[in-house]
């Protein structure tokens, strides 16, 4: 390139198309002009795409058990088998993993997901329930197909029980080769109606086109592409693609419409009436229901609440049957009255809230004071306050103590009443001793006369 390239607003631009992963494998081993700070986020953008595969594919199989271990018939429509349309799997991007169940199993379904710790997020644009996770993890399940067109829809089987049962599951169905290139074709369309389409999934649909074979019925997908009439979508999708990822551009082919798809699609959904009439002339009601400008809409519909019409202010201002000119008078009163009752339901509002934080600090308030007071009393008398706390819980324990210290300060102690108050207390004992010392004196007695009568002998 003869300008030097603004490598910011490449990596903005991939980053949007989904296509960061594909770039920064291009840009290995080429000498380029590229700051490190940009080539570190290059890099950075290619390593959460590898690890995010990662987590889908672990999270792909864990959902798919829980599903079988509950018995609940699904339909896997998107997975991770688009990492093998690639020949790195690191070049594919996920998006996310969408699934179809019956109505009847989504209660079940949500409290099988927050107990995963998934949380559910809302979308206005999409029609199913959406289930997100770090580091970037996004189910989607929807309880009827993703597809507006009724024509379409007939291209699927109603239930998920009627679909193609998976490899060695009993509840989780598959899309076959054919219906699975429609619905992708059909989610391709909601996305062109919705501005959402994208580089990445003109690629997609490519890769998936060249693994299809011969057994692909290419006869009856073109039928069901005409009874749609998404033939010159699908048709100007592949030509755009072959411009892009195949050979070289045919210079008898006409490659108008391509272009201007191009276009729609490098400016992020700009709107294109020609484009949109040609490609999908039986979307026009919701493609004028995306585009129309709402700003506009509601600028006119602000501007008839605050102005209306004479018609409508005479209930309100009998006058202006007399006196119409006053209805410009008239406006400024009606606004300056809605203005004055608008701001006095604001102030309200805000003294009550005012209220509840000034409640708040004072509960904080209260609860250090608490606590500090807490704090300096074991610091001031560490024995007293243990003992005040133990009387406090137990009175009758203090009765008895102050009763024992009573009994204690009546006398002093003496050691005669103590042994005639023992003897008292044990008087079997006191027997026995007496018995013992008359046994000794008779023996000491016995012992004294035998003595004698010896001496007299001798």
């Amino acid at each position: 390139m003869r300008k030097r390239l603004r490598w910011e607003g490449v990596l903005d631009v991939s980053d949007y198309q989904n296509v960061v992963n594909i770039v920064y494998v291009g840009l290995l081993g080429i000498e380029k002009d590229i700051s490190e700070e940009c080539e570190s986020e290059f890099h950075h953008s290619y390593k959460k795409e590898l690890l995010l595969y990662e987590s889908y594919q672990k999270v792909e199989e864990v959902i798919l058990w829980q599903l079988e271990r509950y018995k609940i018939d699904a339909v896997l429509l998107l997975g991770t088998s688009v990492g093998e349309m690639y020949p790195k799997p690191e070049m594919s991007h996920i998006g996310q993993i969408e699934i179809l169940v019956d109505k009847k199993d989504m209660p079940q379904i949500n409290k099988l997901m927050l107990d995963m710790d998934y949380e559910l997020k809302e979308d206005s644009v999409g029609s199913g329930i959406i289930y997100v996770r770090v580091p970037g993890v996004r189910i989607v399940f929807y309880n009827n197909m993703p597809i507006e067109n009724k024509a379409a829809r007939q291209f699927f089987p109603g239930t998920a029980k009627r679909f193609r049962k998976m490899d060695s599951y009993r509840y989780i169905h598959m899309l076959t080769n054919e219906e699975e290139y429609l619905y992708r074709i059909g989610r391709m369309v909601e996305m062109y109606i919705t501005g959402r389409l994208k580089i990445r999934d003109i690629m997609d649909i490519w890769q998936y086109r060249k693994q299809l074979g011969e057994r692909f019925r290419w006869k009856a997908v073109n039928e069901s592409l005409e009874r749609a009439v998404w033939q010159e979508f699908a048709d100007q999708i592949v030509v755009l693609a072959g411009l892009w990822f195949g050979k070289e551009a045919d210079a008898d082919e006409q490659y108008g419409l391509a272009l201007e798809l191009e276009e729609y699609i490098l400016s992020r959904g700009r709107e294109n009436k020609h484009l949109d009439e040609t490609l999908l002339p039986c979307e026009k009601v919701r493609l004028d229901f995306y585009w129309r400008n709402r700003d506009k809409e509601w600028a006119l519909r602000k501007q008839a609440w605050m102005f209306p019409s004479r018609d409508y202010m005479v209930q309100f201002f009998p006058v202006l049957e007399k006196y119409p000119f006053l209805l410009f008078f008239c406006w400024i009163i009606r606004n300056f009255r809605f203005l004055k009752r608008i701001s006095v339901n604001k102030f309200k509002r805000a003294g009550f809230r005012i209220r509840v934080k000034l409640s708040d600090v004072k509960e904080k308030l209260k609860g250090m004071i608490r606590r500090k007071e807490s704090e300096e009393l074991p610091e001031a008398s560490p024995e007293t306050v243990p003992q005040a706390e133990e009387r406090a819980e137990d009175p009758e324990g203090t009765k008895c103590a102050q009763e024992d210290e009573a009994r204690e300060g009546e006398g002093a102690w003496n050691p005669g009443e103590s042994q005639e108050a023992e003897a008292q207390e044990r008087p079997e004992e006191s027997e026995e001793r007496e018995c013992v010392d008359d046994s000794t004196n008779l023996k000491e007695t016995e012992g004294e006369e035998d003595s004698e009568e010896l001496k007299n002998q001798s």
